[in-house]
């Protein structure tokens, strides 16, 4: 039976047929949603932060283990390398808009990319930067991520 999964910070859900990957409320934090363009198979990660500290444990809050978490994940659901695609939304540059250099937002989007292009995982879209909020749900299904924000609207990816 299909559901609306629910994916907050620091956490990995995967979906199949039917289902809708979900993450609220994103502002610095980067979603990744990485999915198969064969099989109805999808795995969503909301990293807080780009790199895991070198004392900490591997933890899905960090955008660098967590991708390594993702793939896993969606090899687990019997995706194949080969297959897979991903999006990604956030990395907001939330608070000091007039800092200088890269915010946390920019820093966890660069990662996220970086990563991504590091496993040969192909991206098909991006919504990322800016200064507002976003709020995803993405249908495993039809392979679509809604973004809806206050301050830009809602965009289909």
């Amino acid at each position: 039976m299909p559901d609306l999964i629910t994916v907050g910070m620091g956490e990995l859900k995967t979906g199949g047929q039917g289902d809708t990957l979900a993450a609220y409320g994103i502002g610095s934090c980067v979603v990744i949603v990485c999915y198969d363009r064969i099989k109805p198979v999808a795995a969503m990660l909301h990293g807080m932060l780009p790199e895991k500290p070198a004392k900490k444990a591997d933890s899905n809050r960090y955008i660098d283990c967590g991708i390594e978490n993702l793939v896993k994940a969606m090899l687990d659901a019997g995706s194949g390398i080969n297959t897979m695609e991903a999006k990604f939304f956030g990395g907001a540059r939330m608070f000091d808009v007039k800092q200088e250099g890269e915010s946390i937002g920019d820093r966890n989007a660069k990662k996220a990319r970086e990563a991504l292009e590091k496993k040969g995982i192909k991206i098909t879209g991006q919504d990322t930067g800016s200064t507002y909020g976003r709020n995803i749900e993405y249908s495993v299904k039809d392979r679509q991520a809604v973004i809806r924000s206050f301050m830009s609207g809602t965009k289909t990816l």
